[in-house]
This record gives C-alpha cells, structure tokens and sequence, in this order.
C-alpha cells in the first residue's frame, strides 16, 4: 500500500509541475492573440489554445486520480462542442494526410449536455488519432445522434437518453479474428503493427472510460470497409440539468482590450521566472506597473518599502509558502490591507476556505486566463 500511495503521490506531482509551463503557454498563446493576426493564423492560435487547455484538463484528472472527487451540479458540456473542438485538433494532420475529416450533427442533439466532459474528450481524441493514424486514403466521419429505446437495449428512466457518437474510417479495417481481444491491455491489431508503434493501451484505456461512464464501446465494420468505433452513452435530459444547475456564470472569456484601463502597481511574488515574465508582460498590457519578488522574503521586504495596489502570490514556493507569506504581510503595518490575490495550480491540495482564512481576496488557477486576471484586479480595488 505504501509504494501505491508512493506513486500516486509523484502522478500527482508531475501533474502539478506540468501545470507551471502549461501555463505559460496558455498565457503567451493569448497575448499574440492580442496581436494582428491574419484569418488562418487566428485559427490555427485557436487550436493551439485548445489543445493546451485539453493537457491542463488532463493534469486536473491525475491530480483527482484515486480521489473521490465531487462532480460540480453545473460542470456541464456540450457534447457538440467537444465533438467539434477535438475534430479541430485533428484537422491539420489530416488535411496532411490528403484525408477528408468529416462532422455531422443531428440537429436534435446539438444542445445535449454531458457531466464528464474530460473523459469524452480523451475517448474521442484517442479514437480520432487512431483513424487519422491508421487510413491512408480516403476520410473518417465522425457523427453525434440520438438513440432510440430499441436501440440503446436499456431501460431508460424519466430522467435519460441515450445518443451515439461514431467514429468511421476507410482505413484498412479490423481482421475479425482481432476484434474480440482488441480491447485488452497491451493488444494491437496486426496493421497498427505493421504502421506505427504504439503500447497497445489506447483502446483499452478508451473502453474503460467509456465504461466510467456508464456506456458502451462497440466496433462494426461498415459494408464499404474500414472500421467504425462507437461510443454510445447515457446522459441526464435536459429538464433534469435545468433542476440542478444554477445559470452558468461567465466564462470570463471577454477580451481584455474591451475593457476599461486600470493604473495599478502590483507585486508579482512567484518563484518560477517564466512566469514571471509572462505575468509582467500580461500587466503591462493592461497599463499596469509591477514589481517582482521570487520568494516570500524577498515578498515581504519590498512591501515595507513600496507601497501596491494589489499582490500575486504563487501559493506552492519553496522555503515560504504563499499562505505562510500572505500570514506575515498581514502582520505588517502596510501589508494589512493589501489585496491579496492567490495564484495557483492545485487549488484542491488547499482548499477555497483555507485562503480566505489567510486573507486572500481572489484565488485564480493555472493556466491563467488573462480576462479573469484583469477581472480580480478590478474586484480587488473596487
């Protein structure tokens, strides 16, 4: 049991740690979005930031990993939407390929909605690398419908349905004598072998997602050849999601340069340099000033010095913590009524109740999202 806790605790840690660079990614992809960019360069950024919010949504999943993690009643996605952002993903390698990549919709599923968002994306991403990977000419499809009760076999309750989400390639299709163990660990196919290297635990890893989610993983082989993997899942009806939920509150997403400017000087304590270039960078965007502290001393030296609008603190620093610097700037004369605005990637290790103890006004994650960052700003000095 000590050597399972052991590696869960380094999963964890490499999730953390791989939350700072993404981060600055996700911050330098959004400040060249503030920059003059042509049609096709703002949607390839575009994918980019996708692609980066997709691995930072994954890290969250290995620091959840063996938790009992609660699902939040208004953590809903639209299943189109993530049908059609991981499609995107692909698009390039396919358009690469001289593939057609192909995305239908019924119109009565368009709005449905899906709790384990992450997991459908993983699902859909590891089935759509596969096809891409695995067709050589022609093009895969990939199709979201409803499904009847007939079809889906089941029992369903007032509260349910059922849709399908398929994934059709004209690739060189799955030997039948293959299809039974496929989704076994460590299984390839006998052309996955002869194209691409690979472990083997896509499909499998793919097969038990789907089945966290209460649904089906089913392989066919269409008339015209190739493979046709679908994913049929169960979800809440609408009207059970509207009982639950309160409105969805703001994305935050609303650019930045639409906002008012704020002039603001503010300390920037993290002891990650990229981060804080990054951070200086965002501010001075907004026409803002900032001093820089790479720990929690040098944090409190300067606060004796300098009077700030408002503070950064990177909660996970070595030596000082982030909650132990914000304890002694509180204990200062000038730091007592200081905004205090916690930055972190791992908000679960602490929790929401902790920080406000510590005095902290605002509590942002990693990666940070410029829109939120002025938005806290502006809160912190209303």
């Amino acid at each position: 049991m000590a050597n399972h806790d052991e590696d869960g605790a380094k999963i964890a840690l490499l999730a953390h740690d791989l939350r700072t660079p993404l981060a600055a990614m996700r911050l330098t992809a959004e400040m060249i979005g503030e920059g003059s960019l042509d049609v096709a360069q703002a949607e390839q950024l575009s994918v980019l930031i996708r692609s980066i919010d997709a691995l930072t949504q994954l890290t969250g999943d290995l620091l959840n990993a063996g938790e009992q993690v609660e699902e939040t009643l208004s953590s809903h996605y639209r299943i189109s939407e993530i049908m059609l952002e991981v499609t995107d993903l692909f698009r390039p390698v396919a358009e690469a390929r001289s593939l057609t990549l192909d995305v239908v919709c019924e119109e009565d599923v368009r709005g449905k909605m899906i709790r384990k968002g992450g997991s459908l994306r993983r699902v859909l991403t590891s089935l759509l690398d596969n096809a891409v990977k695995y067709t050589d000419a022609g093009g895969i499809i990939v199709e979201l419908s409803a499904m009847t009760p007939e079809e889906t076999s089941a029992s369903l309750g007032d509260d349910e349905y059922w849709v399908s989400l398929s994934i059709t390639d004209t690739g060189p299709g799955i030997d039948p004598d293959e299809r039974d163990r496929l989704f076994r660990p460590f299984v390839r196919g006998r052309h996955g072998k002869a194209s691409a290297p690979g472990t083997g635990l896509g499909l499998w890893g793919t097969a038990e997602l789907v089945r966290e989610m209460k649904g089906r993983l089913r392989l066919a082989q269409p008339k015209s050849g190739g493979s046709c993997f679908e994913v049929q899942i169960p979800l809440e009806t609408q009207d059970a999601i509207e009982r639950l939920t309160d409105p969805a509150p703001s994305s935050g997403t609303e650019p930045v340069a639409s906002r008012p400017g704020m002039t603001l000087h503010v300390l920037v304590v993290d002891d990650n340099e990229t981060n804080c270039r990054l951070l200086a960078a965002l501010l001075e965007s907004f026409g803002m000033s900032c001093d820089i502290a790479h720990s929690g001393e040098q944090a409190i030296g300067l606060v004796q010095k300098e009077i700030y609008d408002a503070a950064l603190l990177d909660l996970h620093m070595p030596g000082m913590s982030g909650l132990e610097t914000a304890e002694e700037l509180r204990n200062l004369e000038q730091g007592s009524e200081l905004p205090l605005i916690a930055v972190t990637a791992a908000l679960e290790s602490i929790g929401d109740q902790r920080l406000r103890q510590a005095g902290f006004q605002e509590v942002l994650t990693k990666p940070l999202s410029p829109a939120l960052l002025y938005k806290a700003l502006e809160h912190a000095n209303s």
